[in-house]
């Protein structure tokens, strides 16, 4: 869990540097002066902020993601209408 949550905020941190700051090394502060015209710029942003609440989330949500057999077993034959011969 501790891997896949450091890969995420890797690949996060370097997604906003390839959108923001790459412009930003080559045009200076000249890159942001059109922000609030260019929607391609804060659907970007946008999703980055997305991205990063839900890397924020990652480890509330991974012992919601974790469950035993049996239960995902009750699970499935519930939402399958399975019988319990198939299972043994």
């Amino acid at each position: 869990m501790i891997l896949a949550f450091v890969l995420a905020a890797l690949l996060l941190a370097f997604a906003a540097f390839a959108a923001f700051g790459v412009p930003y090394l080559v045009m200076g502060t000249r890159a942001f002066e059109e922000f609030g015209e260019r929607a391609d710029a804060q659907a970007m942003l946008a999703a980055l902020s997305v991205a990063a609440g839900l890397v924020a989330g990652l480890p509330l949500a991974g012992d919601a993601l974790i469950s035993a057999g049996p239960q995902m077993q009750v699970f499935a034959e519930t939402i399958l209408g399975v019988p319990e011969r198939v299972w043994s």
